[in-house]
């Protein structure tokens, strides 16, 4: 093999590892997107442990001020550039031994400062509050504060140090960026329980010494940027990547069929139908893998969502049994009051989802009835702690209900959309069903009195 052979081969090798990495790139990209577009918008009073995406405003229990801003943040990070110009002499010899000096001008700026802070993140919506964490997360910040500064401005020196660096031109730039308290937030990432308290997180995984241990969130973003905005820029990306893959083995091809006279030749063409199909079968397969994963990875979201609302069912059947025991414990022995207890047993029966389809509002109808009916229960405040458990358990079922038909609807169009449904339609995956209100849950029990 001659060494321009070598050469040949070798540039050929690094084109298709470069084409083969940039079809990686446009993967991951689009698969981002996926995420995106398939995972449901949870209200944070209703995130249960797994993957999530919620929506709120930026909040702070010990909120930090910006330095340029001034404005209460959760997060800034600021610069200030100071701007130079130097000159230096160059001396260069050519080929035939002369030598020439020059004096080149170059322009530049320094960084002379620059510092961050952050406090806890806390998202907030009408349904709730949840803590954030920052650690392994994609932060997408907003420009703060942008100034570019002469020296005679009070901001100069008022803000920035003392001093100046080599040659400078007296003119400094002031940037700031980061999260303003209230700013409205986008976030995904995995929901676990606290260490501190009975409650849920967000973080990048599961936590340590837990049954989540070992789980990590698929995509962990947060970002002052909207979800369609985040989703368009995935999906461009994707592209943009795919391109430069494409060209990159055109690339191969015109070194690959061309002449040691750099002239292509009659089986260029050939040359460029073999590799235009080789590059598309592998794209092809590599998404064929990837869709299918995606797919059982969705489908498992719903499995999971459907467990979800048996765990509200169940919480509330257990706080139903004890309504009545508390009721029983100071009732009459009305029989009207029997025959609510009666309903609310009959409730309490309602421990999965077969059995309680559409009856997640019942409950509370009839507890409030019997407490209209029977003013003297308001007094028991075991009684009163019970109620309020049982109201937000029912609030958490239709949750949970809501974050069911959300994924099951991502689940849905995937399969069916095309080309998602030719992966749907080889691993025999069928439609989820939505969980659907009966007439049953429209009606308000009530409760007859005695007059």
């Amino acid at each position: 093999m001659t060494s321009d052979e070598s050469t040949r081969m070798w540039i050929v090798i690094a084109s298709a590892l470069f084409s083969l990495l940039f079809v990686f790139f446009s993967l991951r990209r689009f698969r981002r997107r996926a995420i995106l577009r398939a995972m449901p918008t949870t209200p944070i009073g209703g995130v249960f442990v797994g993957d999530v995406e919620i929506k709120g405003n930026a909040v702070a229990r010990n909120p930090v001020i910006g330095y340029l801003c001034e404005s209460p943040c959760v997060c800034f990070s600021w610069t200030i550039s100071e701007h130079w110009t130097r000159r230096r002499t160059v001396t260069s010899t050519d080929s035939k031994g002369n030598t020439t000096t020059k004096v080149v001008t170059d322009h530049g700026s320094d960084v002379v400062a620059d510092s961050l802070d952050q406090t806890a993140l806390e998202v907030e919506d009408d349904s709730g509050r949840i803590l954030v964490h920052w650690e392994g997360a994609k932060v997408e910040k907003e420009t703060l504060f942008y100034q570019v500064v002469n020296e005679g401005e009070p901001l100069y020196y008022g803000k920035g140090p003392a001093g100046s660096v080599s040659g400078s031109n007296g003119v400094r730039t002031f940037s700031e960026e980061g999260i303003r308290i209230g700013t409205r937030l986008f976030v995904v990432g995995y929901a676990r329980q606290r260490e501190d308290i009975v409650d849920v997180e967000i973080a990048r995984g599961g936590r340590k010494g837990t049954a989540t241990e070992g789980a990590e969130a698929r995509l962990f973003l947060i970002s002052t940027r909207n979800e369609a905005a985040v989703t368009s820029g995935h999906g461009t990306a994707g592209w943009f990547y795919a391109i430069i893959g494409f060209l990159a083995v055109g690339g191969l091809l015109i070194i690959d069929a061309a002449d040691d006279n750099g002239h292509l030749g009659q089986k260029f063409p050939w040359y460029f139908a073999i590799g235009f199909a080789s590059f598309c079968m592998v794209f092809a397969l590599a998404w064929f893998v990837w869709m299918f994963n995606e797919l059982i990875d969705l489908r498992n979201r719903v499995v999971r969502a459907a467990s979800n609302i048996d765990v509200q069912l169940k919480r509330r059947a257990d706080l139903i049994r004890g309504l009545i025991e508390c009721a029983s414990a100071i009732r009459d022995h009305e029989g009207r009051l029997q025959k609510a207890i009666a309903f609310l047993r009959a409730q309490a029966t309602l421990e999965n989802r077969k059995s309680a389809h559409g009856h997640a509002k019942v409950a509370m109808p009839m507890i409030d009835a019997i407490i209209e009916a029977y003013p003297n229960l308001k007094s028991g405040e075991i009684f009163l702690r019970l109620q309020e458990a049982l109201s937000d358990a029912e609030q958490r079922i239709a949750m949970a209900r809501d974050e069911f038909n959300g994924t099951a609807a991502g689940y849905n169009t995937r399969i069916a959309e095309f080309p998602g449904r030719i992966v749907a339609s080889f691993a025999l995956m069928r439609r989820a069903n939505f969980f659907e209100a009966t007439t049953f849950e429209r009606i308000v029990p009530t409760v007859q009195t005695s007059v």
